[in-house]
């Protein structure tokens, strides 16, 4: 006689409905006696392989598989298994169930009863008028705290030391507990060794200054990390707080943006206030670009409430008061429109740019994020972190995320370099569409444009490296796409020539190209709409910021540099610097370019066809073609 525990009674007594219709219940379960034991995942699919299962169960919650094995002869005893699974893996288990004729039953919860419901709706409307409650007593407390007998409109500034947000000893200990927690220290960061010895430092200037005080040196007041986001400065600014053992305070510059003006500036009395109490400390302002904008850049040309607020911390940085002992520490993204009053030495001494990482870098990156991942011995780091060339390491945490997920799909633990790379297309191009229900003309005329840019690419071989073309169709609206970049000396030093620019404005017109070849003008479809745009991008950049104009030679267009200028008020005051007879040669080089590169797209391809019609066919055949196969077919 076995003591069954009471998980196994209550999963046996669900209702469940089987393949033929027939309910199968606790009773007639338990009939017989059983045998539970506890298998792994990847012994349950040996042994449906080995046909040693008769039936599975699958819980309602889809994660818990019970197996009835078919070891036994007799009817003396039935052994049934128990297994953890995720309900990832419960189509694939599905699929090698029915592929083996092992009988699957989905278990289904019961009904509730008249007093379940009942009870489920007295929870629902007191989980609605709780919080409603609570709400309307904490509004009546702010009011009571902050205005005055609720009669005024405005804030009772006897009572704004206690405004919501004011920074005090509780903010210094939570951060402090935060960095403790995590165990965040220079060792995490992969970047760059240049900004490792940067902020490595700095760490020393904190722990032993009087070294650099012998030596005549004065410890920089400020910091400022600079760089695209997600390259780690929030990250750098908790490792130099953890290494240096100082105290640390942390705040975004977005809480110090309010409505009421001078609200802002008490914040920032306040702040400064607690690092002086606390001292070594480090106080990290993140976003600072959300209060440190510059003046009278807006519409409004002035008094406003976020000027008031910047003006404090101006003068609370290296104004009167004493900071010895404190270093300001602050994160941005967008340096360009930060006050020059605030990026001036004696404020931020140090700007340390944290750029994206280079190809050792993202090689290095990757190696930290799958340290708590098991990884295939196959992976090659190498040329996962050449295919991610201008990644940042937030992104590459995601890929190496993400390529776990596609592990998990297919029933694994271990991520393969395979799941790497479908990963990293996801993250490209977005998510594929398994089933395509596209015409087999829609189909050639994608296959059309898309070799179209695979064989110029393959064509201009000296600057691009063909990865592949393929006609398979995505979720953000692609019906196929072509991948391909330039070589590694290239991207790493970043000297793009006209001549190599101007060849990629070809590839880009190459979609366009091939149907206007094959259909004729009047039918070329809208599907080269993101290439125009891309290609126009590409050619007012190259006129207008790079001077590779026929005419506009040392010609620079500000307007075209930084995605146009952030200083609205600014620009309406100043009015256009450009002459309407410059901007019109401007265009007339920028369409001149965009001309030229379209025809001489046709012209390859028109003396290409024969092997534009052979690829075409292959690509339609295949649906997806390497870059090797097209390159290899070119050269024929």
């Amino acid at each position: 006689m076995f003591f069954y525990p009471l998980k196994y009674i209550f999963f046996l007594s669900f209702y469940c409905l089987n393949t033929t219709g027939i309910k199968i219940t606790t009773e007639k379960l338990l009939k017989e006696n059983y045998l539970f034991g506890a298998r792994s995942y990847n012994n349950l699919i040996e042994r449906i392989d080995t046909h040693k299962v008769s039936k599975i169960y699958i819980s309602p919650f889809l994660n818990e598989v019970l197996s009835e094995n078919d070891e036994f002869t007799g009817n003396e005893y039935v052994d049934y298994s128990l297994t953890k699974v995720s309900p990832l893996v419960v189509n694939a288990l599905t699929e090698e169930a029915v592929k083996n004729k092992v009988e699957t039953i989905f278990l289904q919860s019961p009904q509730p009863n008249l007093f379940q419901q009942l009870s489920s709706e007295l929870n629902y409307v007191t989980g609605f008028l709780g919080p409603l409650f609570f709400l309307l007593f904490l509004s009546s407390i702010v009011r009571s705290v902050f205005f005055n007998g609720g009669q005024s409109g405005m804030p009772n500034m006897g009572n704004m030391g206690n405004f919501p947000g004011t920074l005090g000893g509780n903010r210094l200990n939570k951060d402090k507990k935060t960095i403790e927690k995590f165990n965040i220290t220079l060792s995490s960061f992969a970047g760059s060794q240049e900004i490792f010895e940067e902020c490595t430092e700095v760490v020393s200037y904190l722990k032993n200054s009087t070294i650099y005080k012998l030596a005549g040196a004065e410890i920089p007041r400020g910091i400022l990390l600079e760089g695209s986001p997600g390259t780690g400065k929030t990250l750098l600014a908790k490792a130099i707080a953890s290494e240096a053992d100082a105290n640390f305070i942390s705040i975004a510059a977005s809480e110090f943006v309010e409505i009421f003006v001078g609200v802002g500036a008490s914040k920032i009395r306040d702040l400064f206030k607690t690092a002086r109490e606390n001292k070594p400390c480090i106080l990290f302002i993140d976003e600072i670009d959300a209060v440190g904008r510059q003046r009278g850049a807006g519409i409004n040309m002035g008094n406003d409430e976020r000027e008031q607020t910047l003006n404090q911390l101006l003068a609370e940085m290296d104004g009167f008061g004493d900071n010895e002992g404190i270093l300001v520490m602050a994160a941005t993204n967008r340096k360009e429109v930060l006050d020059s009053a605030l990026l001036r030495p004696g404020r931020f001494d140090r700007v340390i740019t944290v750029a994206l990482p280079d190809r050792e870098s993202r090689k290095e990156i990757l190696k930290v994020h799958s340290k708590n991942k098991q990884m295939d011995e196959m992976i090659q780091f190498d040329m996962v972190a050449e295919a991610t060339a201008g990644f940042s390491g937030a992104q590459l945490k995601n890929l190496m995320n993400e390529a776990a997920i596609y592990a998990v799909r297919d029933g694994k633990t271990q991520i393969s370099e395979k799941n790497i790379f479908d990963a990293l297309e996801k993250l490209l191009v977005g998510i594929l569409k398994k089933v395509d229900t596209r015409s087999d003309d829609a189909k050639k005329r994608v296959a059309i444009h898309e070799m179209g840019h695979a064989v110029l690419a393959a064509y201009f071989s000296e600057y691009f490296d063909l990865k592949k073309a393929t006609i398979q169709s995505t979720y953000n609206g692609a019906g196929g796409f072509t991948v391909f970049g330039e070589y590694q000396n290239v991207t790493e030093s970043g000297l793009y020539t006209k001549d190599m620019l101007y060849k990629r404005l070809v590839v880009s017109m190459g979609g366009k190209a091939a149907e206007s070849i094959m259909y004729g003008d009047q039918y070329v479809s809208v599907g080269a709409v993101q290439d125009l745009k891309q290609a126009n991008s590409l050619a007012q950049t190259m006129i207008g910021s790079y001077g590779m104009g026929e005419q506009l030679e040392v010609f620079y267009n500000e307007n075209v540099d930084g995605q146009r200028t952030p200083f609205l008020g600014r620009s309406l005051g100043a009015g256009d610097r450009y002459s309407d007879s410059t901007m019109k040669i401007f265009d007339n080089e920028c369409l001149r370019l965009l001309d030229n590169a379209y025809t001489d797209a046709k012209n390859i391809l028109t003396d290409k066809s024969d092997v534009m019609d052979d690829l075409v066919e292959k690509l339609l055949e295949k649906t997806t073609l390497t870059g090797k196969e097209i390159v290899e077919k070119l050269r024929e």
